[in-house]
């Protein structure tokens, strides 16, 4: 399976809606003609300045959050005013607005709203944790995402994701590593998106899906590792720290053997450090891993046993050139 990139454009405010109205307490108050507009800012816009008339930082096709404190402040404005604000946020064509708040939607929001097609929708609880969810939300389904063929496991809490050409053994491995306590994420296609700049999130194809969890298994079959071993060895996303690519091992094959020569694999354009294991006849694979992501918590804790190594053995090599310095001076 070859890598393909796609970025995900087709959110709509139906879309939004249907997965946050539990959580969120949704409820369509008007506008429900605009229900397929399309979302395409990951931006939560706060409503705050745009209700006094200040609107340059709202972009197309984006949400609006309001709350109470909006709405009082147009409650407090005479209704030329009210009108005027109100309008000049629904003429920046922004995608819905969402008002979080126990009281009644004003109708001349619900008159703009059904004029220019924009839901308004109705939430309960705190503007500021209704506005966090939306923006962690958006930020995942908007993401600029990548396919890639492997198995994403959670190794000691680190994401490790194994690559390599089809049937060198990555789901053999996985498959060992869940049953020595560790827990899959995805096998054979691993959805990769950006969260935020910097981190890396890996799930499956069709998560929350009955097939997330399928494993095909050379000579057995599909297993359902979710049946087998039960919640405690799969989750739905993790974040990947780090690539274990299985390579077939040859003579002439150049790998690392010290680790002071650091690879890195680029995903989105994240670095994230690469480990090639060349694969032999009786080589414990799922024990290396499990080394690999132990060490890599190391690593980020302070401690590269690589780079202490190689300075421990050029302080005795110093020291030793000192001694034999000292020989060679000795007359006697």
């Amino acid at each position: 399976m070859s890598d393909e990139k796609k970025n995900n454009s087709t959110l709509t405010v139906e879309d939004i809606f249907k997965d946050n109205k539990e959580e969120l307490s949704f409820t369509v108050v008007s506008g429900i003609s605009g229900m397929n507009n399309s979302i395409k800012s990951k931006e939560v816009v706060n409503a705050g300045l745009a209700f006094a008339g200040y609107t340059e930082h709202i972009q197309k096709n984006s949400i609006i959050v309001a709350g109470d404190v909006e709405l009082n402040f147009l409650n407090n404005l005479n209704s030329s005013k009210r009108k005027l604000f109100i309008s000049s946020i629904f003429d920046k064509g922004c995608a819905a607005l969402v008002i979080v708040t126990e009281k009644k939607i004003p109708k001349i929001i619900k008159i703009f709203s059904n004029k220019k097609n924009i839901p308004v929708i109705k939430g309960n609880g705190s503007i500021y944790s209704t506005t966090n969810k939306l923006s962690l939300y958006l930020s995942s389904k908007l993401a600029e995402s990548v396919t890639k063929h492997g198995t994403l496991v959670d190794i000691y809490g680190v994401g490790v994701l194994l690559t390599g050409k089809s049937g060198i053994g990555k789901s053999e491995c996985a498959l060992d590593l869940v049953d020595r306590g560790h827990r899959l994420v995805a096998d054979d296609a691993v959805k990769i998106y950006k969260r935020g700049e910097h981190i890396l999130m890996g799930t499956g194809i069709a998560p929350d899906s009955s097939i997330q969890y399928h494993m095909e298994v050379r000579g057995v079959g599909i297993l359902d590792i979710a049946k087998i071993f039960g919640i405690r060895g799969v989750r739905l996303h993790k974040r990947i720290e780090i690539e274990i690519n299985l390579i077939e091992w040859k003579p002439d094959t150049d790998i690392e053997r010290v680790g002071l020569k650091e690879e890195t694999s680029n995903i989105l354009g994240v670095e994230i450090p690469l480990v090639k294991i060349p694969l032999l006849p009786g080589k414990n694979i799922s024990v290396i891993a499990e080394v690999v992501a132990l060490n890599h918590l190391l690593k980020i804790s302070g401690y590269d046993t690589s780079k202490v190594f190689n300075a421990t053995l050029i302080k005795l090599m110093q020291e030793k050139a000192k001694k034999l310095a000292r020989l060679d001076e000795d007359e006697e």
